[in-house]
């Protein structure tokens, strides 16, 4: 395939977005609780317009999904670990079974591929010290092709808020 058509290709799968889709968006991520009503006020739009714009922008998957933010302390999850793997090999095998296996980790938050010192940046919780110790024994040097691990212990959260500007 060409460059041009890879790009239309990729093009294609990205829904254009209107000024309301973006004023929609920007609402949602400062409020996911806003109700269709309330959402469509914000944005200068009639209810079902908005409802229409809002469903089109879960169905495209512009929109992925509505969460609520736990709080890690009321759930005994307040230590944060990023954690920095180096795998044995560096074939599609070995990155898509080990992108298989973090996934399936429920400690594990944030999983992203990285280029540079290592190839994955794991972003974990666990309750403390002694349950991370047990976590990476038990299941990160158990991950597939895992030669080389490195922990930071995150001191403190600094903004872990984040929206995405556009």
């Amino acid at each position: 395939m060409t460059k041009d058509l890879l790009r239309m290709e990729a093009a294609e799968q990205v829904p254009e977005l209107s000024a309301q889709d973006k004023k929609i968006l920007k609402a949602l991520q400062e409020d996911g609780r806003l109700s269709n009503a309330d959402l469509a006020k914000k944005v200068g739009l009639s209810p079902s317009a908005c409802w229409n714009h809002t469903r089109r922008l879960f169905d495209s998957g512009v929109i992925k999904g509505v969460h609520a933010l736990v709080d890690p302390k009321a759930v005994q999850r307040e230590t944060a670990v990023l954690v920095g793997i180096v795998l044995d090999r560096s074939t599609q095998d070995s990155f898509a079974d080990f992108a298989k296996a973090a996934r399936a980790l429920p400690q594990v938050l944030e999983c992203f591929l990285v280029a540079g010192e290592v190839d994955y940046f794991l972003k974990i919780r666990v309750r403390d010290l002694n349950a991370f110790n047990r976590f990476h024994s038990e299941k990160i040097l158990a991950l597939p092709g895992v030669r080389q691990v490195r922990t930071f212990f995150v001191l403190d959260e600094i903004k872990t808020d984040g929206l995405l500007a556009f």
